[in-house]
């Protein structure tokens, strides 16, 4: 028997804000849970909609402007389109919309002035996929804790409380793993992991680089493997089906200066990359935490995002669970530190609850 119908409230501006919120629906879904994906730019007036690629170029290309930008974060209203939130919310009324999770904290407006509409009861539950608050919910107040937030890395406790994964993911033993490395800036491209690349491949690491687009592919030196999204995809674009989807990955391949392009067969081929590693060299993003404990995957911290992510890197420095990179650098690239941190992940992986079935139990009990 199908239960009722839960909607998840993600971005497609980040995808740490996004891939999160798709994980739950298939795992809710293997549990018989209808769950729908709402994206928040598709409220947005198009001509705001229309500049966000604009704003993730600039701040792949330049670190110093993405602080900047983080900083400058406000409520987003006034760039919602209000016909749009309207149809949205009548949608919701006349399918019974009642319980919502949330990725971010922008959604507080439109949700709010749906509790004014609704007619009945809304549950709404914050999911925190960060250490301390982000700017989604900075520029709110706290106008958000009238309502029950899910905190997955609680400073004050000794680790992770929560993880979001894919039906059927598991941690692979550290001996089973390839000698290979994961390097990516997070969703949008952004931070210090282009400046490692070359000393990470004089130190002898096999890279996996997430590259933002194909000006990033080197050479084929055939040791560093190139991977991407691709750039034809918009996470606020439904498919044929209607659904939002994860999206599809390409390995890129640069031999004598042109760049070759295959599809992976699925995003769980792109898991495999970060189940398999020794490590994740990232800066150290909510939704990138969370894919270090689902798949047991050590952390090589980069320069931080914000001050969300500074409290990020400190809290899982302090669980044992990443080593900030330029020390593993200055150390000698040592595996054995890597290790040490695997077998505390995973520890924590079986102590910590998978928020998508303790969800399903939440409903099942109303």
């Amino acid at each position: 028997m199908t239960k009722d119908a839960i909607t998840l409230l993600a971005s497609g501006n980040s995808l740490g804000a996004y891939i999160p919120a798709i994980h739950l629906r298939e795992t809710l879904a293997r549990r018989h849970v209808r769950a729908e994906v709402q994206v928040l730019e598709t409220l947005y007036r198009e001509e705001t909609r229309s500049k966000i690629n604009g704003y993730k170029k600039a701040f792949h290309n330049n670190f110093s402007v993405a602080l900047t930008g983080h900083r400058l974060a406000k409520d987003i209203s006034p760039n919602l389109d209000d016909s749009t939130v309207r149809r949205l919310h009548a949608h919701w009324r006349q399918t019974g919309c009642a319980t919502f999770i949330a990725f971010t904290g922008f959604w507080l407006p439109v949700l709010e002035a749906y509790k004014e509409v609704a007619g009945f009861p809304v549950h709404i539950e914050w999911i925190r996929m960060d250490a301390c608050d982000t700017p989604s919910y900075k520029v709110y107040k706290s106008s958000y804790e009238a309502y029950r937030n899910v905190r997955f890395y609680e400073p004050a406790l000794e680790g992770p409380g929560y993880w979001i994964a894919p039906p059927d993911a598991e941690a692979v033993p550290f001996e089973d793993r390839k000698d290979r490395f994961l390097i990516h800036g997070g969703g949008w491209g952004i931070g210090t992991y282009r400046d490692k690349i070359e000393r990470l491949r004089r130190g002898g690491c096999s890279l996996d680089m997430i590259a933002y687009d194909e000006s990033e592919v080197q050479e084929d030196d055939g040791e560093t493997r190139y991977f991407m999204v691709d750039p034809e995809w918009s996470p606020w674009i439904k498919d044929a089906g209607g659904a939002h989807t994860y999206p599809p990955m390409l390995e890129l391949v640069r031999r004598q200066g042109t760049v070759e392009k295959r599809r992976l067969p699925d995003y769980a081929s792109y898991l495999e990359l970060v189940r398999l590693s020794r490590a994740i060299i990232s800066k150290p993003g909510g939704a990138t935490l969370n894919d270090s404990l689902v798949y047991a995957t050590p952390l090589l911290l980069l320069e931080p995002f914000g001050y969300h992510e500074e409290s990020n890197a400190a809290f899982w420095k302090r669980c044992g669970f990443g080593i900030g990179y330029d020390d593993w650098e200055e150390d000698g690239f040592p595996i054995t530190s890597l290790q040490a941190c695997h077998e505390r992940l995973r520890k924590q992986r079986i102590a910590a609850s998978n928020y998508g079935r303790e969800l399903d139990t939440i409903l099942a009990k109303r």
